[in-house]
């Protein structure tokens, strides 16, 4: 019972720790944004919010004498070909997508995004590796210190996290309205479902991280329809795992 009374005092200060730190990072750009003449130098911290939640992960971990066992834990397990087939599937859902929504426009929104190759190939590291910063603190870390009694439980509430953690970002970097914020969320939400349900199976962050730079890659249509497209394959796919698991029950 105290172990489990110390897991949630961690996590309480881990999550309000991050809270704090994350928004510092904005706060000389809202200041800016107010009129107040601010130094350059201080703008820069914006680019440190995204790792913000890895370093806090990172000093926790020293303080209990944890770190390798933790990150050896977060790459200890394979990628099988099964995970693979269903990220492609998750891929092409989201190319389809931001396709369909190309030729409704008559705009390629791939080639307003990505000018060249070059620009999609520098996107594409810069992606991967912003999302395994995340993935490190999100799934690799917060995930694992929640012990709710079902595993869909811990992955949403990481999602409504992660989702309130983007926050100053949506609000002051890129001035979202309400509507937008809320699609967001929604979006994040569900991600956080897909990363969470597959870093559950494979345990492995890196894998992890692919599957989010594809998600911010490949869904380019606005956030309504890349949520009802993401919507439709976890539904499907829920329905496809229900019926093989009931099917074999049925054949044992």
């Amino acid at each position: 019972m105290m172990a489990r009374y110390t897991n949630k005092l961690k996590i309480t200060l881990w999550v309000s720790v991050v809270y704090v730190l994350s928004f510092i990072c904005y706060v000389p750009a809202l200041l800016e944004q107010n009129g107040i003449i601010i130094p350059n130098i201080l703008l820069y911290l914006k680019y440190l919010y995204v790792c913000i939640p890895a370093i806090v992960t990172i000093f926790l971990l020293i303080y209990e004498q944890n770190v390798k066992v933790c990150l050896a834990q977060m790459l200890s397990g394979k990628i099988t070909i099964k995970y693979i087939l269903i990220w492609v599937i998750y891929m092409g859902a989201g190319v389809l997508g931001s396709y369909c929504y190309s030729l409704t426009v008559g705009a390629d929104v791939f080639k307003r995004i990505y000018l060249t190759v070059t620009s999609l190939l520098t996107s594409c590291i810069y992606l991967l590796i912003t999302a395994f910063v995340e993935e490190i603190a999100w799934r690799g870390f917060l995930l694992e210190r929640l012990h709710f009694q079902k595993k869909i439980s811990s992955v949403i509430f990481v999602g409504v996290v992660w989702a309130v953690w983007h926050m100053p970002m949506w609000i002051i970097r890129n001035s979202l309205g309400v509507e937008q914020i809320v699609c967001l969320c929604i979006w994040t939400v569900l991600v956080s479902v897909v990363l969470g349900i597959i870093y559950y199976q494979c345990r492995n962050i890196l894998f992890i991280a692919i599957w989010h730079a594809t998600f911010n890659i490949c869904y380019l249509a606005p956030m309504q329809l890349n949520i009802a497209v993401l919507a439709i394959v976890i539904s499907v796919g829920t329905l496809l795992y229900k019926t093989i698991i009931y099917e074999g029950k049925q054949l044992g």
